[in-house]
């Protein structure tokens, strides 16, 4: 029984056998040798700890003999730096001791697809792992010589003394993490797809579906159910028939990782906001660990019941129980004050008190329609609109303070700008400074935001070109300048271009470099991870009478594996799934489309035209949203690569209807697809009559391009595509060389990006 007065607490412990008190965690040592972010921790059976980083490097640490008045920062001390890789090591395990390894072996994954294997204390690898495409992002090593590793290429490869064994394909998305059921010969891995897979013997037995965002970590517990924590802020409990036995929902922040306790009672998560979640065996939270770091990315639980976890600020740090543990006063008051100072610089955006702020309750009560409502979710300071009956994220309210600077997630940089990756969807912000390195600064993104591998260059490019860097020349392919993430050479285009087919530009017939040009340009094609989240959140919006059940939504994750394959049509019943789909409102069905696009670009010829440019007259149109006639419209791009004749011999009853959609607000994405459409029209052979048609259409887009988009920025791309057009039709057709708007081609000879410069002064050149 406790006697005390109001307000005053007590610290309550317990002493063990050694007659030392076991109390709440507190920081013991710090592991300080990586120059960025420490990304996975482990530990061998010989006592060493292993750290991991995105300084392409990781170190193996060995325990110092310390007293209690040893600095933190002294208690270990690095043995060995593990090199080799060339771009971030995401992952690192410890295989146990063998006949041939007494010692045991080390395992590296990196963002350069490799898997590294080291002896203990050497610090070159003896052996490489080769056979994923794209980074590692994770490794599990269980008993018997078996390795699992997961990367971003979606699949998990399982390695039985150090050979491949066996390749799981079925996520949608990377693979976050993978864990091995101990004497199961059952394998789980976790992805960005929202779902969790258990493998058995080289195949899929079950997909567990419940979270709502990315799954990061996993980990099984002893009586055989295992935990997975995810991006939506939740840790699920799972037994292994598929039933999700419990939900804990740990903060308002992304959750990075999963690791048992030493004592196999309970559970330690890590996540974003420097949070380090410690859980009893009740799923009751015994404390909260705060470190001075925006992420915590990696935890692990030490054989004497410590803590270790690995964070954004390039530090691995270790807290104990045991008061005989703990680091000098100094250095715990230290943190603490670190602590503090982060916290205390997200209390205040410009004038506004974040203590002031309603929760993310208040989004609970109902507006007005056009209200606005400031709302502090964690620190974050994100404004909301009241529109038809729901109140709707418009942004992240930015501090003030400083004008040369934005806020972003807790951080400040000199450039936020937005990176557009999903249809119907906001931008997503993105961070940078001066003098950081742009491709650094994406692969990160990607990695954040799990974006496709492919993205990396896009996105390098636009960050160059927003940072007041567009005057970039081209780097060549020498090794004077070396892609972090692929270790080969790199190269960075004048422009910021979306993807397509577009060849290098040709000298034929002495007109110009940059025209003729007779290949058409195809869209990209849409990730199937993306679709599969979009149909998922979609269906359960729709009516009763066009939503999906659950074997007609396993009808659509089949068919995405045959496209993303292109091994097998999709069935009959596959195809009646996607005519029910394409009976969905018009708000909604624009991922529909583009999964018509996926199939259509992996068999062409499981559409007819007719069903084709149905799907788009249907859909490209003033009187639906715009994301829908956006996708309308790429498809419609695509089809003109396919069915060049039959779009010729339509041309006028296809473009007018499109012309139309250049109306919608969203004027730079339409008008993109719009160019690409003119573009391949000009590159087909056809009549001069039809040929005068496409000319005046191309003259007409240019107009409205100066008008409309008067930021060369956002017309670039564009406006050169519509120069080659010209010249492919002018050099086809001499006669028509009266017709083309001179005013508009002597406005781009003043462009910035040198090639658009060029093509309109050739183009003159030729008319006079």
């Amino acid at each position: 029984r406790l006697y005390g007065h109001e307000g005053e607490s007590f610290k309550l412990s317990y002493y063990n056998e050694y007659k030392s008190y076991l109390s709440m965690y507190e920081l013991s040592a710090v592991l300080s040798g990586h120059s960025a972010d420490v990304r996975a921790v482990c530990m061998d059976t010989k006592g060493h700890v292993i750290t991991s980083s995105r300084d392409n490097t990781a170190i193996v640490w060995e325990k110092s003999k310390s007293t209690d008045t040893t600095p933190a920062g002294e208690r270990w001390i690095a043995i060995a730096r593990l090199k080799g890789h060339t771009s971030f090591v995401n992952a690192v395990a410890a295989l146990p001791p063998t006949d041939e390894f007494p010692d045991g072996l080390l395992a590296t994954g990196g963002m350069d697809s490799k898997i590294l294997i080291f002896c203990i204390g050497i610090e070159e690898a003896v052996a490489d792992l080769m056979g994923h495409t794209d980074g590692v992002t994770c490794l599990s090593a269980g008993m018997f010589g078996t390795l699992l590793s997961g990367s971003a290429d979606k699949t998990v490869r399982v390695w039985l003394d150090l050979k491949s064994s066996a390749v799981l394909k079925g996520h949608q998305a990377p693979v976050w993490d993978v864990a091995i059921y101990p004497g199961e010969g059952l394998y789980l891995s976790a992805s960005g797809d929202k779902t969790i897979r258990l493998w058995d013997n080289g195949e899929e037995r079950r997909v567990y579906r419940g979270h709502t965002d990315a799954v990061r970590g996993l980990v099984v517990l002893p009586d055989n159910t295992f935990l997975s924590c995810s991006n939506d802020c939740s840790v699920k409990q799972w037994d292994i028939t598929g039933t999700c036995l419990h939900t804990l929902t740990l903060s308002s922040s992304f959750l990075y990782s999963l690791s048992i306790r030493e004592n196999g009672v309970g559970f330690v998560s890590t996540g974003e906001n420097g949070n380090v979640f410690v859980m009893d065996g009740t799923g009751t939270t015994e404390q909260v660990i705060q470190i001075p770091a925006v992420s915590v990315w990696c935890s692990a639980s030490l054989p004497d019941g410590d803590i270790i976890v690995g964070s954004s600020d390039g530090l691995a740090r270790i807290f104990s129980q045991d008061s005989l543990s703990f680091a000098p006063m100094a250095d715990r008051e230290l943190m603490t004050e670190q602590v503090a100072a982060q916290k205390h610089s997200k209390q205040v955006v410009g004038d506004l008190q974040l203590d002031k702020l309603q929760g993310p309750e208040g989004l609970h009560r109902t507006g007005s329609e056009g209200q606005t409502l400031m709302i502090n979710n964690g620190g974050t300071v994100e404004l909301y609109k009241f529109s038809s009956g729901s109140w709707q994220k418009v942004g992240v309210v930015q501090d003030a303070y400083d004008k040369d600077k934005h806020e972003l997630d807790g951080q400040r940089f000199d450039h936020v700008i937005d990176v557009d990756v999903e249809d119907g969807k906001p931008p997503l912000k993105l961070g940078v400074n001066k003098g950081d390195d742009p491709w650094v600064v994406a692969q990160n993104f990607i990695g954040k935001h799990s974006l496709p591998q492919a993205y990396l260059s896009d996105i390098a490019n636009y960050i160059i070109q927003n940072t007041g860097q567009t005057d970039k020349q081209p780097m060549s392919l020498s090794a004077e300048y070396a892609d972090p993430f692929t270790g080969g050479g790199r190269y960075i285009p004048d422009e910021a271009v979306t993807s397509d087919c577009n060849p290098e530009p040709t000298l034929g017939k002495g007109v110009s470099r940059y025209y003729p040009q007779h290949n058409v340009s195809q869209e990209k094609v849409p990730e199937a991870t993306k679709l599969i989240m979009k149909f998922e959140e979609f269906n359960e919006m729709i009516n009763a009478n066009t939503n999906l059940s659950e074997s007609e939504l396993d009808h659509v994750y089949k068919i995405t594996e045959k496209v993303r394959d292109k091994t097998e049509k999709p069935s009959i019943d596959d195809t009646a799934v996607i005519q029910k789909m394409l009976l969905w409102d018009k708000n909604y069905i624009f991922p529909v489309i583009d999964l018509v696009r996926s199939i259509n670009n992996s068999f062409e010829d499981h559409f007819t035209f007719s069903e084709k440019l149905k799907i788009v007259q249907d859909n490209a149109s003033l009187s639906h949203p715009e994301p829908c006639s956006r996708v309308a419209l790429r498809f419609m791009v695509d089809i003109t690569c396919q069915h060049t004749q039959q779009c010729l011999d339509q041309y006028h009853t296809i473009i007018t209807p499109l012309l139309e959609c250049l109306k919608y607000d969203n004027k730079k994405f339409i008008a993109t697809s719009v160019t690409r459409l003119l573009h391949n029209m000009a590159c087909l052979p056809s009549d001069i009559a039809r040929t005068r048609l496409i000319l005046s259409h191309i003259n007409q887009l240019l107009e409205y391009l100066l008008k409309e988009l008067p930021q060369e920025k956002d017309r670039k791309w564009i406006s050169f595509q519509c120069l080659v057009a010209i010249g492919n039709i002018i050099t086809r057709y001499p006669e028509l060389i009266s017709e083309v708007n001179k005013v508009c081609v002597q406005r781009l000879t003043t462009a910035e990006l040198e090639k658009t410069k060029t093509t309109a002064r050739d183009i003159l050149y030729h008319i006079s």
